[in-house]
């Protein structure tokens, strides 16, 4: 009663955000277990589920090694993913909406969790990374639902707010059947804060099961879509946030100076920022390209356009035919995003000193010479130089981060067998 109090308050001062930023979008109400009639329909039609959890875009990622085991294990299970973002939930029905069905999270109040578990009828839940809901844990315990926390992470930047919560968190920790953390520092973190240790083990990173998808276009087709000529390089600064872009685009024409050839393609993380960063191309004496209105029978060698990503799904894609990547996330303080998708790919990575949302793939990459961390934008340029004259050396930080790929497979089986074991003491 009091958590579900604690969150009314905050959800009402934090509805102002939601309409700021545009995030009241028509399929909100399935936020309060509320669903269109033919989604309605469809849930209450099917048999007893698999509940995935996956907040967001890089959550949906992960459900691309975990989904076809669950269909061969569990045939007889339907599937339903919740998303918290429209991007992930976006995300989710372009890849899965013929395996699952794709809804919203529910706002974790007693009414709309029940609500919503009314519909799916959960066998099993499984939550991606970190995604404690207490009011869903209390519902899934008290209907005997098994809960699993899969890919399990405590960042270093979450770590001291969980701390503060320890009393109460235990509490909704020891709701939860299993913990399959990415690394031992994850798996201690848990414990200290109340997982029974038990319960608990180290299964490792599902990000690195991840495969190069088996309808992805050839780089030679995507080089085309972007109206690139055969030797131009491409330059991919994916997945960025506010901050970066200005620091990319001056690496950038500092770098043509040398590198007349050399073409560049900003990916934002939010692609409702690509306005604000057409304005900063501009600034800077570009010309911003949106993809989606290029066309491909008109290659140019124009020098002075930037390529800007403004779709969603894309990006593995526009990574097949890059010659370097850069992480973004990572020149601020966001602490970085997934560079193992273009790793998989064996592309020449660089980012930021901020990767601590990826603490233990940055250490297994650097470790295995498969990327470069810089400090800023003259380490980037001087190391863009570098990789740009050197393809020996660009060849083989790629190849070294597909080795690392290869070396560090495996935690999606070692979770499969956690569910299994949950599903059928159940």
């Amino acid at each position: 009663m009091l958590y579900d109090i604690g969150f009314f308050i905050f959800s009402v001062i934090y509805l102002p955000v939601l309409i700021f930023k545009g995030k009241l979008h028509r399929e909100f109400p399935e936020r309060f277990g509320r669903y269109a009639p033919a989604k309605e329909r469809a849930l209450l039609s099917g048999g007893d589920r698999i509940w995935i959890q996956a907040v967001s875009v890089g959550e949906v990622a992960v459900c691309k090694s975990l989904i076809p085991p669950l269909k061969e294990k569990f045939p007889k299970y339907d599937l339903v993913i919740s998303t918290i973002t429209k991007a992930g939930n976006d995300l989710a029905k372009k890849l899965f909406s013929k395996d699952a069905a794709v809804i919203y999270f529910p706002l974790d109040f007693g009414f709309t969790v029940r609500r919503a578990m009314k519909y799916i009828r959960p066998k099993i839940y499984i939550m991606i990374e970190t995604e404690i809901w207490p009011g869903l844990l209390k519902e899934l315990s008290l209907n005997s639902v098994p809960s699993v926390m899969i890919n399990g992470r405590i960042s270093d930047r979450s770590i001291g707010k969980y701390k503060l919560a320890k009393p109460f968190l235990k509490n909704t920790l020891s709701k939860i059947s299993a913990f399959c953390m990415q690394d031992t520092i994850d798996a201690e973190r848990a414990i200290s804060l109340g997982a029974p240790p038990d319960r608990v083990e180290v299964t490792g990173n599902m990000k690195f099961d991840l495969s190069v998808p088996a309808e992805s276009r050839a780089a030679d087709a995507v080089r085309r879509t972007l109206c690139l000529n055969g030797d131009d390089p491409l330059f991919v600064a994916g997945s960025t946030h506010e901050g970066e872009e200005e620091t990319v685009v001056e690496a950038f024409k500092e770098l043509i100076i040398e590198l007349p050839k050399l073409k560049l393609l900003i990916a934002p993380r939010h692609i409702d920022r690509v306005g604000e960063i057409e304005k900063i191309i501009k600034r800077s004496g570009f010309e911003p390209v949106r993809v989606s209105g290029l066309n491909e029978r008109r290659a140019t060698s124009d020098e002075r356009r930037i390529l800007i990503l403004d779709t969603i799904g894309h990006l593995n894609e526009v990574y097949s035919a890059a010659a370097l990547v850069f992480i973004g996330g990572s020149l601020v303080k966001h602490g970085g995003q997934n560079p193992l998708e273009p790793a998989v790919l064996g592309k020449a990575i660089i980012f930021g000193p901020h990767m601590f949302n990826f603490r233990h793939i940055t250490k297994v990459l650097l470790s295995r010479g498969a990327a470069i961390q810089v400090a800023g934008r003259e380490e980037l340029v001087r190391n863009l130089k570098m990789l740009i004259n050197d393809p020996l050396k660009m060849s083989s930080l790629g190849e070294n981060a597909k080795m690392a790929i290869a070396q560090n497979r495996g935690a999606t089986k070692k979770n499969m067998e956690a569910i299994k074991k949950l599903m059928a003491d159940s």
